[in-house]
């Protein structure tokens, strides 16, 4: 019985899925890209309840080697609302030196996507609203919670497409839903795509996710996932690796399944986003955070009017996030910050009095399967 209801689930799920699709299907439009403009683009969607938080990633990308940068697209996933042009004159205002341009869903496939409130669409849907006003050969979709930290890190996958003449390029294979490196289908979260090649075989619709059979198995693939199988062009970027980098890995779908009572795992990326506030400008964010931790008489914590239980999150959750504020600070301030190394340690004593002592131990950043 129980594996009856949930096959239904999954049916009545691909079924919703492929509806949303179909709808959008017949109103998203591209054309082929006639003649190239020289140099490179880079896509970053931002998760409109995560706006606060834009300056952070563009810091990051302005401390990089961006020789040939032509345009910096920002995609809010939403359609444009009130705040959204004061928002975008204050950035314009920060980063005076990169090339930016701001842009919306358009109101029609913008109002569905909306309205389905799913993280794979809203992933989706920020690329192809970017990718269809891409005029160079070459674009990289850059993650939202994704912070290079060394300055060759956009270089090198361009670099690695043009010198192996690749489709597509990237930082690091995924392995969702069972993928493996045999499948070679590398991570949308840093992903170098030949343009011109796509808007001229290929629909925008074609880049959303989808469920396809991949060596025998039923695979369900992200965005360009798909894609990337029906061509041998492509290949991880050469000279950087996953410490070329800090990914909070699944920030965006945490905070959205957060903030609408689904069920999500907190490990360590909540207070990565603490942390990433308090960079944002939020001051006293770490300290707020903190003083609830020392305070604490139970596994949960409030904050902004939510509460959050950590009883199930391992101590050495505490260690992945002391790696990763530690190599951001050194990457902004050429050394661990004396805030941030208190706040992991407040966090540590935390888990420690409260979490999860005994079980599996977590070196890795676990994988969290998307909002839909």
């Amino acid at each position: 019985m129980a594996s009856a209801k949930k096959f239904i689930e999954i049916a009545r799920h691909r079924v919703g899925r492929e509806a949303v699709k179909l709808a959008l299907g017949r109103l998203l439009r591209w054309q082929p890209i006639t003649d190239p403009q020289d140099g490179f683009t880079i896509v970053l969607g931002v998760p409109w309840d995560l706006r606060h938080l834009l300056n952070v990633n563009l810091r990051f990308v302005q401390n990089a080697d961006l020789a040939g940068l032509r345009d910096l697209f920002v995609v809010f996933d939403r359609c444009e609302r009130p705040g959204s042009a004061e928002l975008q004159r204050t950035i314009a205002e920060q980063f005076p030196d990169l090339p930016l341009t701001f842009l919306h869903y358009p109101q029609r496939p913008g109002r569905i996507v909306e309205r389905v409130n799913v993280s794979t669409f809203y992933n989706s849907m920020n690329t192809v609203t970017a990718l269809a006003q891409c005029q160079t050969q070459h674009a990289i979709l850059h993650d939202f919670d994704l912070y290079p930290v060394v300055p060759e890190y956009f270089q090198r996958v361009v670099e690695t497409m043009r010198e192996k003449e690749l489709r597509f390029s990237g930082l690091e294979l995924t392995h969702f839903d069972g993928l493996t490196d045999d499948d070679a289908i590398i991570g949308t979260w840093c992903l170098g795509i030949d343009v011109a090649w796509l808007r001229s075989n290929w629909k925008p619709i074609h880049c959303f996710h989808r469920s396809a059979r991949l060596g025998g198995r039923e695979i369900n693939l992200d965005p360009y996932s798909w894609i990337q199988t029906r061509t041998p062009a492509r290949a991880l970027a050469e000279g950087i690796d996953e410490s070329s980098c800090c990914h909070v890995r699944n920030l965006c779908s945490t905070y959205l399944r957060f903030t609408t009572g689904r069920f999500f795992q907190p490990v360590w990326r909540l207070h990565y986003l603490w942390f990433l506030e308090e960079l944002s400008g939020l001051e006293g964010r770490i300290a707020e955070v903190t003083r609830a931790m020392e305070d604490a008489t139970s596994p949960t914590l409030e904050l902004d009017g939510r509460t959050v239980d950590f009883s199930k999150t391992h101590v050495t959750c505490a260690n992945v996030l002391r790696d990763e504020l530690q190599r951001m600070d050194n990457a902004l301030h050429g050394s661990p910050q004396k805030a941030s190394t208190n706040y992991v340690g407040s966090f540590e004593r935390f888990l420690t009095r409260f979490g999860d002592t005994e079980g599996h131990e977590l070196s890795q950043p676990m994988a969290m399967k998307p909002a839909g």
